[in-house]
């Protein structure tokens, strides 16, 4: 990890983006699996973005590959990453839309105009996704895909996330021949913390041990 990344990593520590709990917290994969245990950590970017130091620093470790790819519109999950993704088409002048939350949830609106995406587009147009971070199920990575097939789009099959939380969401998403591209990858934060003597060492080998759980369970299942 070279010193820019460390110094995004050790932000999201000073920020608080980044909890450790005896008790645990819970994510989407206890809603389909209850019984698997629950995370010792969490991870929380949707405030840290809205410093506008932090928010240029990873925009600028991702406009590289944005430039990159070359897609007609970049596409924000909502809402964690938005400001990200504003900072990015603002510095490319790529433009930017959002598949609406209620899409993502399978929610079908009933009141005002019915569309699953926010902003301007045209069918056939080249998207890229970007969001925060992907955990074990790529629930919603996999749900945008989805949608935006739907609206007619041709999706990059490329998918860059700030932080992977390296627990299987990677292979999901590989098995339906999308690559992940991230920023960070959790283990490399969480060695970082050790280093500087931010966390314990107990809290450093319940994360990994849980990291490898999640991530077993979740590909035992494809």
């Amino acid at each position: 990890m070279d010193k820019k990344l460390q110094q995004i990593a050790l932000d999201f520590y000073k920020s608080k983006a980044i909890k450790f709990s005896k008790e645990g917290f819970k994510f989407n994969l206890h809603a389909e699996h209850p019984e698997a245990p629950l995370s010792p950590n969490y991870l929380n970017l949707r405030d840290v973005f809205r410093d506008p130091r932090i928010r240029k620093n990873i925009a600028k470790q991702i406009v590289p590959i944005v430039k990159k790819l070359r897609p007609d519109i970049l596409v924000d999950l909502p809402q964690s990453i938005s400001p990200i993704t504003t900072t990015i088409s603002d510095i490319t002048k790529i433009p930017m839309i959002s598949i609406r939350s209620e899409a993502l949830k399978g929610i079908k609106k009933n009141h005002g105009v019915k569309q699953s995406i926010n902003g301007a587009f045209k069918n056939r147009q080249k998207v890229l996704i970007i969001d925060d971070v992907v955990s074990s199920y790529a629930f919603t990575k996999i749900k945008a895909i989805k949608v935006l097939k739907e609206n007619g789009l041709k999706v990059i099959p490329k998918i860059i996330v700030v932080v992977d939380r390296e627990e299987g969401g990677k292979e999901k998403l590989k098995k339906l021949k999308f690559d992940l591209i991230n920023i960070l990858g959790f283990k490399d934060i969480l060695n970082l913390y050790l280093l500087k003597k931010l966390i314990t060492k107990q809290d450093y080998k319940k994360s990994l041990e849980y990291g490898k759980f999640a991530k077993d369970y979740v590909l035992k299942e494809t």
